[in-house]
C-alpha cells in the first residue's frame, strides 16, 4: 500500500461506517438472522424456537402425528410457521429440511400447541432411511402483514455516502414466492417536529421519499433467497438529512413470507491514516507446536508456516493455552479472562457469555473495522456468544460435521471471498478451521507423505490405534498449511496483505499417548497446552523468535494495541505489542503465573474411555509448572521442571514438594479468585442459552465434545 505525502496530492481516503442502522432501529438487543448458517445482524428478526426433536414413530396408518406443545413466548401467536427437519438416526449427519407449513395455534385447558402431521413414508424418502428416523421441529412466528416497512431516525448523509447492506429470505420461506424489497430515503415536509429518538412528528411531518434502491428476490431462482451483498450511492443526498425506510412486499402466492435486510451500513470516505492495520486472525484447531519444523519438528508438517510466516515475521516459542479444548479455549482469546472467569468452561452444555463482557469483534467493530468470520462450528458455533461483534458470522456447512479434507477447502475460500468483498475498509477476520482435528483424514493425494520418517512424538507403553497415529496427523496439519499457503496468495492478489497484521495460532494441542491419553480434552499435559503463534504484517521484524512464555490469555490486549484500539479495563492478559514490534526485547523479565483449565470428563486411550475428575488445573510459572488433579474430596500434584525435562516425564512433587509450595497456593486459590473477578466484572449473570440446534449437538459428537 502507497500512502500520499504531506503537500505531494490529495489525502487517500477509505470508505468507513458513519452509522450502522441495525442500531438506529430501537430494539432490545442487535436482531440476527441466519441463512445457509451466515448469521448475520438484521433490521428485524424472526427467531425460531425448537418445539420437538426424538425418533419418530408411525402409527398404524404409517402418520406421523404430533401434539406440540409450544413455549411461553409464542403461546398467545395467532398462527406459526412449522418446519421439521429428519435424518437417520443411526447415522452421522446434518438433519434435512421438509417443507414449511403456516398451522394454526390451538388452545384449551393443557395449554397452546400445534400439530404435526405428516406420511412416515414421506419423512423416509427425505432422510433416505426406513431403519429409524431422528425428527426435530422448529416454529417461526410469521409477519401479520405482506409490506413490512422499518425506518431509521433522522441521519445525516455525508458527502460521497453509500450504504451497504443484503437481502435475503428465510429458507422456510423459500417455497413460498418471491419478495419485492425497496429501500426509500424520506424528508418530512415543512412544519414537522423532532421526537425523543429523532424521528420528526407533527400534523404537518408526512413524509416525502424517493426510492433508492429496488430488486425482486425471487428463491425459487438461482441461488435461492440466500444474502445477496449490494451497495447503493447516495451522492445525491450528501449534506442533507433523511430517514431511510425499508420496505418489503411479499409477491408469491405462497401464505407466509421471513425476508431480511443484513447489516445495513452508512459508509463515507475518511482520510486513510498511515499504520492503519487491517487484521486477520487464523485459528487452526488442535495444532500441537512440536509438530512443526519451526519448533523443532523432523517432519516438514507445514513449509508454508514455516518458511513464510516464520522466516518473514515473528515466532513464539512458548505460548500456554489456558484451555483444553476448543470452546473455553477461543472464548478465552476473544475475551482476555479465564474460563472460570467468562464462563465458558466446555464445549457443551448452556453457558453463554455474558452481555457485560466485550469481545475482540465488538470493539474492533465499534471502532469502524469491517468484521467477518468463518467457522466450522462445534465448538466455537454461534449462540454462545461468539458471533457478537461479526457483520457477517458463517459456520461452515458440510454434509457431514467435522468432515476433514471437506471443510477447509470451503472455509479457506469462503473468508478469502469475504475479504475481497470488503473492498479497501478496513477489517477484523477471525478463520478457523478444524481440519487438523480427529478423525484424522486428509485427501486421497496427501496419503503418501512422511511414509518412510520418523515421528518426533512419543508412543507410550500402550501401542497407538492405527487410526491415531501421528504420521495421519501430520498428514492434516500440511493439507491444513496448503489451504492457508493458497489463502495467503489470495490476499496478495487482493492487495490486502500488505496492510494487514496476519496472525496463525492455535486453541490446543494434541496427544499421542504421551501421558497415556489420546486427544485432547481432560489433561493440561504440554502436548496439550502448547500452541504455535507466529505474526507477520507491517511493522513486525522479520525471522525473529520470542522464547519467553506467554499466555493466548494476553492476545486480544495485544491485538488491539497493534491495531490502535483501547484496551478494556478488568481483562486479565498482559499485551505484548511491544514484543511483536520488536521493542522489548526477549521478552525475558516477564514471568507471571500463567493458568490453564481442563474440563472435560473423559479421557480417551487405546482401551477405551474412563471418567476424569474434573477441573483439573494447571500453573506455569516461567519453566516451573504444577498440575492439580482431583481426587475424592481432595487434590493430587505433579511438578515440573520444564527446562530440564519438557516433556513431563519425572514428575518431582513426591521428593520435592516444599519447591512448588508458592505455585501450590496459586492454584489452591485459583477458583476463589476466579470467582471474586467473575462478581466484579460481571453485571448480570449469563443465564441461560436457547437450546442447541441437533445439528450443533450432532457437530459436536463427531468432534468427540458431546460428554
Amino acid at each position: 500500500m502507497s500512502f500520499a505525502l504531506a503537500g505531494c496530492g490529495p489525502q487517500p481516503t477509505r470508505l468507513t461506517p458513519v452509522e450502522r442502522l441495525v442500531e438506529a432501529v430501537p430494539a432490545a438487543e442487535p436482531a440476527r438472522a441466519a441463512i445457509v448458517r451466515d448469521l448475520r445482524p438484521v433490521l428485524r428478526a424472526f427467531p425460531a424456537a425448537r418445539i420437538h426433536h426424538g425418533s419418530v414413530t408411525g402409527d398404524s396408518e404409517r402418520r406421523v402425528q404430533l401434539r406440540l406443545p409450544l413455549p411461553p413466548a409464542l403461546r398467545e401467536a395467532r398462527r406459526l410457521v412449522l418446519r421439521p427437519f429428519v435424518k437417520p438416526s443411526s447415522q452421522p449427519g446434518y438433519h434435512r429440511p421438509l417443507q414449511a407449513e403456516a398451522v394454526v395455534v390451538r388452545r384449551g385447558a393443557g395449554g397452546s400447541w400445534v400439530r404435526l402431521d405428516r406420511n412416515l413414508a414421506d419423512l423416509e424418502r427425505s432422510a433416505e432411511s426406513a431403519s429409524g428416523l431422528d425428527l426435530f421441529v422448529e416454529v417461526t412466528e410469521p409477519p401479520a402483514d405482506r409490506v413490512l416497512q422499518l425506518e431509521t431516525r433522522t441521519l445525516e448523509i455525508p458527502p460521497a455516502a453509500e450504504l451497504g447492506f443484503s437481502i435475503g429470505i428465510l429458507e422456510s420461506a423459500w417455497e413460498q414466492g418471491p419478495v419485492h424489497f425497496e429501500l426509500q430515503a424520506c424528508q418530512m415536509r415543512h412544519g414537522g417536529r423532532v421526537d425523543d429518538e429523532g424521528r420528526e412528528r407533527g400534523p404537518d411531518a408526512a413524509s416525502r421519499c424517493e426510492t433508492l434502491f429496488a430488486e425482486q428476490l425471487d428463491p425459487g431462482g438461482p441461488g435461492g433467497g440466500a444474502w445477496r451483498e449490494r451497495r447503493v450511492p447516495l451522492a445525491g443526498l450528501g449534506g442533507t438529512r433523511r430517514s431511510l425506510r425499508f420496505e418489503t412486499r411479499f409477491e408469491g402466492r405462497g401464505s407466509f413470507t421471513f425476508p431480511v435486510w443484513g447489516d445495513p451500513t452508512l459508509l463515507a470516505p475518511r482520510p486513510r491514516r498511515r499504520g492503519d492495520l487491517s487484521l486477520i486472525l487464523v485459528s487452526i484447531d488442535t495444532l500441537r507446536a512440536d509438530h512443526l519444523a519451526s519448533y523443532g519438528y523432523p517432519r516438514e508438517t507445514a513449509p508454508f508456516l514455516d518458511r513464510m510466516l516464520a522466516a518473514e515475521g515473528m515466532l513464539f516459542e512458548t505460548v500456554v493455552s489456558a484451555a483444553t479444548t476448543t470452546g473455553p479455549s477461543h472464548m478465552t482469546l476473544f475475551t482476555s479472562l479465564q474460563p472460570s472467569v467468562h464462563s465458558i468452561r466446555r464445549n457443551s452444555g448452556a453457558a453463554r457469555l455474558p452481555r457485560s463482557v466485550p469481545t475482540l469483534a465488538e470493539l474492533l467493530r465499534g471502532r469502524g473495522f469491517a468484521t467477518g468470520a468463518v467457522t466450522e462450528g462445534g465448538g466455537v458455533g454461534a449462540r454462545r456468544g461468539f458471533e457478537r461483534g461479526f457483520g457477517r458470522f458463517v459456520e461452515n456447512p458440510t454434509p457431514i460435521p467435522n468432515r476433514p479434507g471437506a471443510q477447509s477447502a470451503v472455509s479457506f475460500p469462503r473468508a478469502l471471498d469475504w475479504v475481497r468483498s470488503v473492498g479497501d475498509r478496513r477489517f477484523f477476520l477471525f478463520l478457523h478451521t478444524y481440519e487438523v482435528h480427529g478423525p484424522y483424514r486428509a485427501p486421497l493425494e496427501y496419503q503418501s507423505l512422511f511414509q518412510d520418517e520418523p515421528s518426533g512424538t512419543a508412543a507410550g507403553p500402550l501401542p497407538l490405534p492405527l487410526k491415531r497415529q501421528p504420521v495421519l496427523y501430520d498428514r492434516e496439519i500440511r493439507y491444513a498449511d496448503d489451504g492457508l499457503r493458497d489463502f495467503v496468495a489470495g490476499l496478495a492478489a487482493a492487495g490486502r496483505l500488505d496492510d494487514t497484521l496476519l496472525v496463525v495460532t492455535s486453541d490446543h494441542g494434541e496427544e499421542f499417548l504421551d501421558h497415556g491419553n489420546l486427544g485432547h480434552g481432560a489433561t493440561p499435559y504440554e502436548e496439550v497446552l502448547r500452541v504455535p503463534l507466529l505474526f507477520r504484517g507491517p511493522g513486525v521484524p522479520a525471522g525473529r523468535r520470542i522464547p519467553a512464555p506467554l499466555g493466548l490469555v494476553d492476545l486480544m490486549p495485544t491485538l488491539l494495541e497493534l491495531v490502535g484500539v483501547p484496551v478494556p479495563a478488568g481483562v486479565t492478559g498482559r499485551s505484548f505489542a511491544d514484543l511483536v514490534r520488536g521493542e522489548g526485547g526477549d521478552g525475558s523479565g516477564r514471568e507471571r503465573p500463567l493458568y490453564s483449565e481442563a474440563w472435560f470428563r473423559w479421557a480417551h486411550s487405546p482401551t477405551g474411555l474412563r471418567p476424569v475428575e474434573q477441573p483439573t488445573l494447571s500453573v506455569r510459572l516461567g519453566d516451573r509448572k504444577l498440575i492439580r488433579f482431583r481426587r475424592g474430596e481432595g487434590h493430587r500434584y505433579e511438578y515440573y521442571d520444564l527446562a530440564r525435562d519438557p516433556d513431563e516425564q519425572r514428575d518431582l512433587y513426591p521428593q520435592q514438594p516444599a519447591a512448588a509450595a508458592d505455585l501450590r497456593a496459586l492454584l489452591d486459590g485459583y477458583e476463589a479468585s476466579a470467582l471474586e473477578q467473575r462478581r466484579a466484572l460481571l453485571d448480570e449473570d449469563a443465564g441461560d442459552a436457547p437450546l442447541l440446534d441437533p445439528d450443533h449437538e450432532e457437530s459436536l459428537r463427531a468432534l468427540g465434545y458431546v460428554d
